[in-house]
């Protein structure tokens, strides 16, 4: 039991175990020559969100300004917040970007994920930001600075960035009511990195539930400084935790559509994605009618026998073959391209009970994503993170899953991708928006975005230009270390 030990002892082991003897630069640069068809970007970021990373004195200071990570949902971090001594939870951007460097990597954007024991380290040498593994450079870092929104409160003094985080996202209900063991997904910490929030004392909003008219202010303000910049209308993410009885007098699906109206018929009407269980054709009618334009069925993992190991509030309260059958009977109402649920990609090898091989765990996702593909529903594989205050983690020693896992599975599902990308949303259309490295790039919390816009060149061709214009200063740094 992971108990057993020490927290510290344990998240070491993890680490270590995701090592081996030779330097990491050296594994690194084996993967690129293991893997030649496959981009060197999506290869590091899949390795630096599996190990996490960390951030040097030099780096957090040069970090002032940036858009700090808000915590919004999940930690998304390898340590909790008790073992921060540096108030790194209040310093750290929400992402950066990767471009340049010894490699010439072309950019790709990271969400940050702690961990002190990872070999990936945001640093400063030679006055300019960067990424060392061992202590070498492997890539330059951009650092997103800080919205003008971010700096506005309500009248109570609650922060606007603690209502709507970078730009999109809306945690409309803070909790999830699948409570404890029986009902929690084993791979969420939603509940446990609500409660370190409020215990850190450095969030302003307790309040698990935020008001509709304090959504709707926040809302309008981002989608004016949006078309202020010439960016059109502003998209929205709505989520939140799962309620299976009511909240505030009100079912899962009429709480929630009085939200979806509300931001609908603000000034700019948003496009509106709603993150919610699987659910009944009347009930996802509703929720279109009430203005919702994608619709996330989060289904975590594919596989009939592990997904209620994974998912037993799901699994007790939906199940698998409903799941899949209403995902299916969303399309008729979404349309092709427009049901877009996450997965876990790598909890198919959590222990005790997951795949045992990387082969077996790529043919059975990959069988799932083909199956969702073809009939227009679009997976979204967002890796794992291990976050410690889990209940996988909790129960047994996870180490990190192999990085062959991720390189074979992302290959897989642009393969899959390009099969019936006819009735699949299309990458590179976007524009900058408020936050130019969410837009223009890849999905920061994993790489099947990037997959494609590297292989098909889909980047602006000032990309560049548009991510510098928007971060923290990153070079003629004054600090840091120095490379002779």
């Amino acid at each position: 039991m992971c108990e057993a030990k020490g927290f510290a002892e344990r998240i070491r082991e993890m680490a270590n175990n995701g090592t081996t003897r030779k330097s990491n630069v050296d594994v690194l640069e084996a993967f690129y020559k293991k893997y030649p068809d496959v981009p060197k970007e999506t290869i590091l970021k899949q390795h630096m969100l599996s190990l996490g990373h960390w951030f040097s004195d030099a780096a957090l200071d040069a970090s002032a300004g940036a858009l700090v990570k808000s915590y919004r949902l999940f930690s998304y971090d390898l340590v909790p917040m008790s073992e921060f001594k540096r108030g790194e939870h209040r310093r750290v951007p929400e992402h950066f970007v990767l471009l340049n460097g010894p490699y010439d990597l072309r950019p790709v954007a990271i969400q940050t994920s702690l961990s002190p024991y990872s070999p990936y380290l945001i640093d400063v040498v030679d006055g300019r930001l960067v990424l060392t593994v061992d202590g070498q450079v492997a890539a330059h870092v951009r650092i997103p600075k800080t919205p003008d929104y971010y700096f506005k409160n309500l009248s109570d003094g609650t922060p606007y960035h603690e209502i709507v985080a970078f730009g999109s996202f809306i945690t409309i209900f803070r909790n999830c009511q699948y409570w404890g063991a029986k009902e929690e997904c084993k791979f969420c910490d939603i509940n446990e990195n609500a409660r370190q929030m409020k215990l850190s004392r450095d969030f302003t909003l307790t309040a698990p539930v935020k008001s509709v008219a304090d959504v709707v202010t926040v809302v309008e303000q981002v989608a004016s400084d949006a078309q202020k910049l010439g960016n059109g209308s502003q998209g929205f993410v709505l989520s939140g935790g799962t309620i299976t009885k009511t909240l505030h007098g009100k079912s899962e699906v009429e709480f929630y559509e009085e939200y979806i109206r509300a931001i609908k018929g603000s000034e700019t009407k948003p496009r509106i994605t709603f993150e919610v269980n699987a659910r009944p054709l009347d009930e996802v009618e509703r929720y279109k009618a009430a203005g919702a334009d994608h619709i996330h069925f989060n289904m975590e993992v594919w596989d009939k026998q592990l997904f209620p190991w994974i998912n037993p509030g799901k699994a007790e309260r939906v199940g698998w073959d409903n799941w899949v059958r209403w995902m299916e009977d969303a399309v008729e109402v979404f349309g092709n391209g427009m049901v877009q649920p996450s997965f876990v990609s790598g909890i198919e090898m959590a222990r005790p009970h997951g795949f045992k091989t990387v082969e077996e765990a790529v043919k059975s996702t990959t069988g799932g994503f083909e199956y969702l593909m073809s009939r227009g529903i679009f997976p979204r594989p967002q890796q794992w993170r291990r976050e410690p205050s889990t209940a996988l983690c909790k129960e047994t020693e996870q180490p990190p899953v192999p990085l062959d896992y991720y390189i074979l599975m992302t290959r897989t599902w642009y393969e899959l991708y390009q099969k019936y990308r006819e009735k699949l949303p299309k990458f590179g259309t976007r524009k900058p928006g408020l936050l130019a490295e969410r837009n223009l790039l890849g999905p920061v919390h994993g790489s099947y975005g990037d997959y494609v816009m590297l292989k098909e060149n889909l980047f602006p061709a000032d990309v560049e230009e548009q991510i510098n214009r928007r971060s923290v200063p990153f070079e003629n740094i004054a600090g840091g270390a120095s490379v002779s």
